[in-house]
């Protein structure tokens, strides 16, 4: 009987420190912040960025902001149980108009850690023109 309890125990105990890991259990508190600019480094004002919720089916927007006249950002949330993964996302549509007046598209800067549940990360885009 009592190896049967120590082996339950540390079979219990493994799955726990491995959802720990991949942030599921905790703060799940996610803070992504940056700066959007153009090619020339300018910053580049009043561009929409979204953080979207990751699942096996796709992801939907959690929160947005626009960019200040510095072109920096920041989102905080406490991100649902039911996401596994964080992207961060600068969308074309009608709540984007300068981007889709001006700018072809934004791109990542190369290097950048991806957004982590539960951490605070830096995520910077440069917009190309079109």
């Amino acid at each position: 009987m009592e190896k049967l309890l120590v082996a339950t125990g540390a079979t219990c105990f493994l799955p726990m420190m491995a959802l720990l890991a991949c942030g599921h259990l905790g703060d799940r508190t996610t803070v992504v912040y940056g700066k959007v600019f153009d090619e020339n480094q300018v910053p580049v004002d009043s561009i929409l960025v979204q953080l979207r919720g990751a699942k096996m089916t796709g992801s939907i927007e959690l929160k947005s902001t626009y960019t200040d006249e510095n072109g920096d950002y920041e989102i905080a949330l406490e991100v649902p149980r039911k996401f596994g993964q964080v992207n961060v996302a600068i969308p074309y549509g009608l709540n984007n108009p300068k981007l889709e007046t001006i700018y072809i598209r934004g791109d990542r800067i190369k290097g950048q850690n991806r957004p982590m549940i539960g951490k605070k990360t830096q995520w910077d885009f440069k917009l190309l023109a079109k």
